[in-house]
């Protein structure tokens, strides 16, 4: 009976053992978890910090070109505007010419009234040949580039 008795406390101890090595390999595993889980946690409240300053710069260079788009449009409207102001002087600059001309050809010079009705036509023709002879030539952009050099 010594010999079943020794068996049983050797097979119980070794029993123990068992629990113990598996106790200790439960913690050395829960241990690991938590260090994953905090690592985890340090990685993303990084990846948060990170993320927040670049919506920070990203919103601050939105703002820079936002201010430039606005600065552009106000200078597109005002070039825009004197553009139209230059066409139409250019257009009444070839009128005086045209109008001059004509009544410099058709008066010879004199002052006298039977030639104010051709002067009439004549100045009306000029309107419409200022329109249909512009100096400047529009480009897809609405922007304004002169054709041909004129000579003073």
């Amino acid at each position: 009976m010594a010999n079943a008795e020794k068996t049983t406390t050797s097979s119980g101890s070794d029993i123990d053992e068992k629990k113990r090595k598996r106790k200790l390999s439960n913690r050395e595993s829960a241990r690991r978890s938590r260090l994953k889980k905090q690592k985890q946690m340090e990685d993303t409240i990084h990846e948060i910090s990170s993320l927040e300053r670049r919506i920070k710069e990203n919103g601050e260079r939105c703002k820079v070109v936002k201010e430039r788009l606005d600065s552009l449009e106000t200078e597109n409207a005002l070039l825009r505007s004197e553009k139209t102001w230059l066409s139409s002087y250019v257009c009444d600059l070839e009128n005086m010419i045209a109008t001059t001309t004509l009544t410099l050809t058709h008066s010879g010079g004199g002052g006298g009234c039977d030639g104010d009705e051709d002067e009439n036509a004549n100045a009306e023709i000029a309107v419409g040949d200022c329109r249909r002879r512009r100096p400047w030539k529009l480009l897809s952009c609405d922007s304004l580039q002169p054709m041909a050099s004129f000579k003073t």
